[in-house]
């Protein structure tokens, strides 16, 4: 049933001055306007849709539960930054030479091997976005500009100044890169965005350990376009034996954490399981396409991980 008839529509558009080819060129403005915002933001997303699991799941968990008194209003405001944060690092990372030539041998879909995005608009967004998430981070606190500024420092160094390419540089900077994405989180996740306590620190610097000396779980998958673009990894360096190292230091850290956090024999059992299966799987199956999967499974473990801080806070008896 029509509540307005077509005969007073059209009346309504006469009234109005704008005639029946007005209203559809404005339509048609309206939903180009609409595609090309869609198109701008899915752009956007696949600068970080391959860190979803590696990056935004791990570390808004991390920043729920080490924050000492986690507001749920402050939610969303933590996925905002991290995310804003995410991506202002990937525009910085995907945009040199090399990674577009790594991207076009291993990933393929991303913006600028898929032709979204020019490499100059790239650019563009690179230095356009820190200052932005800065501006975002001192509406905060001071503290949570402080982090901000150190992300960006180590995203400079790491991708600008090619240390992604020396391999202990490379995993040290993602070690204090990690560190400096769960300090902002954590501080925006708190009651007090101004500080936190022992254990939060202490849950950052355990963290940031962990993906120094374990992230190169993700290179496995990638040895072939690092290979081409002479990027020095561990799986490259070392071959299959990084592959045993990489299982023996899932699972000391699975046990460390343990004792850390005081967690329970059955969540011990747990995580140090998990731990072995996800670890383990790079031993078992060598394929790049396993590689992936058990790089999956790892990230599983870390978010596992990542929940143990929460256990002391809520949980420990």
């Amino acid at each position: 049933m029509k509540l307005v008839s077509d005969t007073a529509l059209h009346h309504a558009w006469s009234v109005s001055g704008l005639s029946t080819s007005s209203i559809s060129e404005l339509w048609s403005v309206a939903a180009a306007a609409l595609a090309a915002v869609a198109y701008s933001l899915y752009t956007l997303w696949l600068f970080t849709e391959s860190d979803f699991m590696t990056t935004m799941v791990p570390i808004s968990i991390f920043g729920i539960v080490a924050a000492p008194l986690t507001n749920p209003a402050h939610v969303p405001h933590l996925l905002l930054h991290l995310w804003l944060s995410l991506l202002a690092f990937n525009t910085s990372n995907q945009s040199s030479p090399r990674a577009v030539a790594e991207d076009c041998t291993n990933k393929p879909t991303r913006p600028i091997p898929a032709a979204r995005i020019s490499l100059e608009h790239v650019r563009v967004l690179r230095w356009a976005l820190p200052p932005a998430v800065w501006c975002l981070s001192a509406a905060y606190s001071k503290e949570t500009l402080g982090a901000s500024v150190a992300l960006s420092f180590f995203t400079w160094w790491y991708n600008e100044l090619g240390g992604s390419g020396r391999m202990c540089e490379r995993y040290l900077l993602n070690g204090l890169g990690f560190a400096a994405f769960e300090a902002g989180t954590t501080l925006i996740a708190g009651n007090d965005r101004s500080g936190l306590d022992r254990a939060g620190w202490l849950a950052i610097f355990l963290s940031g350990s962990i993906f120094a000396t374990t992230i190169y779980a993700q290179d496995f998958r990638d040895v072939v376009g690092d290979a081409e673009i002479c990027r020095t990894t561990i799986p490259l360096r070392f071959g299959y034996s990084a592959r045993p190292a990489l299982l023996l230091g899932i699972l000391a850290w699975s046990v460390l954490l343990s004792l850390v956090w005081e967690l329970d024999l059955y969540t011990t059992a747990g995580l140090i399981a998990l731990g072995a299966w996800a670890g383990g799987r790079f031993v078992l199956w060598t394929s790049v396409e396993e590689d992936r999967r058990s790089y999956f499974w790892y990230n599983i473990w870390v978010c596992a991980a990542h929940l143990a801080p929460g256990y002391w806070r809520y949980l420990r008896v």
